[in-house]
Formats: structure tokens, sequence, C-alpha cells
């Protein structure tokens, strides 16, 4: 069959968005668009200037979260000092995953900050400042001075 006569343009090829289609945006060096942004998900897509307001809320508010979750599991730590060979099995599974839950969360947020986007770097850094400013000398307390700024 000789397919020289037929034209493809306004064929949509697999998962390939037409040219006036939404799509995410995958931006590899730092931007301030919010247009076709999509934060960690593909259903979290940013389009208007709303959207992108109330998006930087929540990761600022998600940010500050992140610095409560260390307090408590610093305050649940210094709370039973026992030694980990004489703590209950129970206490260390809790221990442990609340430590886990603390890391996918830590690399959650680093993955919105590579979306390279300097409004959504911005709302994680003022969150993790706010929440440091409420919870963060009684993390240092419970832990001493022996605080890294690593995902987690």
């Amino acid at each position: 069959m000789n397919h020289a006569g037929m034209n493809h343009a306004g064929m949509n090829h697999g998962d390939m968005p037409s040219a006036n289609e939404p799509h995410c945006s995958m931006n590899m060096s730092f931007t301030w668009s919010y247009q076709d942004l999509c934060i960690i998900f593909k259903w979290w897509h940013i389009h208007t200037q709303m959207q992108m307001f109330l998006s930087c809320a929540a990761i600022m508010a998600l940010a500050m979260h992140y610095e409560w979750v260390k307090y408590r599991l610093a305050r649940r730590a210094s709370e039973g000092a026992a030694s980990p060979g004489r703590m209950p099995s129970r206490e260390r599974l809790r221990r442990a995953l609340g430590y886990g839950a603390q890391v996918g969360f830590s690399f959650m947020l680093m993955l919105v900050f590579m979306t390279y986007n300097g409004w959504l770097m911005l709302a994680v850094v003022a969150g993790a400042a706010a929440g440091y400013y409420r919870w963060g000398d009684a993390v240092a307390s419970f832990q001493g001075e022996n605080r890294s700024l690593a995902c987690h």
C-alpha cells in the first residue's frame, strides 16, 4: 500500500500531545514560569497563576510539616532513650517506620525542588525555615547540635 498521499499531521500518535494540547514541561534549567508545570505527579498540573499560588502555599505547608515530623521523631527518640538492644521490638518497628516516612517525605520535597522552578524552590525553603523557627530549637535540644542539611 502506498502511504505517500496520506496526511497524518492531525493524528495523536500515542502519548505525544499535539502542539495546542497542554502537557507537562520538564525544565532542566532554572525558570520562573508556571505554565504547563507539573509538580511530581502528572495530575498536579499548573495552568494558572492561582493554581501556582495555591501549590506554593501547599508546598510551604508540606515543608513546615516535614520539620514537625522531624520534631516528633526526635522527641519520641529522646523520651525512650534506651539502648537499641533493650528496646521492645514494637517500639523499634514504630521508630523505623517513622524514619522511613521521614526519608520518603524528604525525597518528595527534593523532587519538588528539582522542578527547577524558582517559585517552588522558594516555597520549600520558606516552609522549611518557618518549620525550623517553630520546632527547630526543640529538635536541636533533643539531638544536640549534630544536625545536617541533607535530604534526610
